[in-house]
């Protein structure tokens, strides 16, 4: 008898794990969800949406259901630095007003119509990632995607109920200044700036970037090349898994997947991409993003800058 309900509660465990267990838009990530997996997993318990494009976009239209939650994913620090992640009390009450449990699955979407777009996405899934909830994911080509594939959309806000998310922090995935001032030459960690390769090369930058170029042997994979937006029209589609790997061979990452790897950008944003592209789809376990990026680190005369290069150290 008591192996007939150890049989009978492993079937039922099996049946919920499909059910709850998101259908990929590609093989081999478990954190992101195509359009038809979203609409047709709407009603499921456990699911929070969060859009978080600008608070217009949302006015507009958006999905329904989704919650407002254009808020404070990145902020002025104490170190007067700005676009850096919110304290972890400020986080949480943000996350327990936007509904999100301990036990919530999180669907995280954006505009859809551009790499910069998707970044926002992948920018709140890393904050997840850091204050110890994985179970996160982003839809892929956001709104525009849900948009053209004829889903309904509303202009009502969603109301959700408080939540009781808490927080167990992985500050290994994050990048402090004095933690990239350290290991800038290691030839055991690999840089990669996600900016453009103007940027990257030292001949443009943000007014509000105080120097040209990037941190030394730093390896250049713009986010832009991360999804197919624009591409025939296309949202913001993540590339397939084959190509990425391609890039990420070809830009010089290597194979080995417990490399240890920090992601930059200008303000930590385009950097998401990176993050979320080689720990989310390609499986790189030891992946962090420089929180600062060079808006901090180019203010600092003691990080050392690199210019007319392509990230090879003499």
């Amino acid at each position: 008898m008591k192996a007939m309900n150890r049989i009978r509660a492993s079937l039922i465990g099996a049946i919920l794990f499909l059910f709850c267990v998101p259908a990929l838009s590609f093989a081999g990530s478990a954190n992101l969800v195509s359009v038809s997996w979203l609409a047709s997993h709407m009603q499921q318990k456990n699911l929070v949406v969060l859009d978080v494009s600008d608070f217009t976009h949302y006015e507009q239209h958006h999905i329904p259901g989704a919650v407002r939650a254009f808020g404070p994913w990145q902020v002025m620090n104490a170190d007067f630095v700005g676009f850096m992640m919110p304290s972890q009390d400020q986080l949480v009450k943000m996350l327990r007003t936007f509904g999100v449990n301990n036990g919530s699955f999180v669907v995280v979407y954006d505009e859809g119509n551009t790499a910069s777009d998707t970044a926002k996405s992948a920018r709140a899934l890393w904050t997840l990632h850091v204050l110890g909830h994985s179970n996160v994911a982003i839809l892929d080509g956001g709104f525009s995607a849900w948009d053209r594939a004829g889903k309904k959309v509303t202009t009502q806000d969603s109301a959700p109920v408080y939540g009781n998310f808490t927080a167990k922090p992985v500050p290994a995935l994050v990048a402090t200044l004095k933690e990239v001032k350290k290991k800038i030459g290691s030839k055991k960690v690999v840089f990669l700036d996600n900016r453009g390769a103007d940027e990257y090369f030292g001949q443009e930058k943000r007014s509000y970037i105080k120097r040209f170029g990037h941190l030394p042997g730093a390896l250049l994979w713009p986010a832009k090349y991360m999804t197919n937006a624009g591409i025939d029209f296309s949202p913001s589609f993540f590339r397939n898994l084959k190509e990425l790997r391609k890039m990420a061979k070809g830009v010089g990452i290597p194979t080995n997947k417990n490399v240890e790897i920090i992601t930059y950008s200008n303000q930590g944003l385009s950097a998401a991409m990176g993050y979320y592209v080689l720990h989310d789809l390609l499986g790189y376990r030891n992946v962090k993003l420089y929180d600062g990026s060079i808006l901090q680190a180019a203010a600092v005369k003691a990080v050392p800058m690199s210019m007319n290069g392509w990230g090879f150290v003499k």
